[in-house]
C-alpha cells in the first residue's frame, strides 16, 4: 500500500510531468487558452504543496513561477 510521502511524491511527479507535456504542445501546437488555462492551475497546486517545507525535499526545490513560466507568447 502506498503511504501518505509516496502519494505527495507521486502528485509532485504527475503536476511536473504535465507541465512539461504542456509547455511542449505549447509549442508544437501554438497558443491555447485552455492550456494557458491548465498551466496556471498545475503551478498552482506546486506552489501550495511548496507551503510544507518537507515537500521541497520530494521534488519540488525550486522556484515555481521561474521553472513554469506562465508568461506564453503566442
Amino acid at each position: 500500500m502506498i503511504n501518505k510521502r509516496q502519494t505527495i511524491k507521486h502528485l509532485i511527479e504527475t503536476l511536473n510531468t504535465s507541465l512539461e507535456e504542456l509547455y511542449e504542445a505549447e509549442k508544437l501546437s501554438g497558443h491555447s487558452e485552455f492550456r494557458t488555462g491548465q498551466i496556471y492551475a498545475y503551478a498552482e497546486c506546486l506552489e501550495l504543496l511548496q507551503k510544507c517545507k518537507s515537500f521541497r525535499r520530494l521534488g519540488i526545490d525550486y522556484e515555481v513561477e521561474r521553472r513554469y513560466s506562465i508568461d506564453i507568447t503566442e
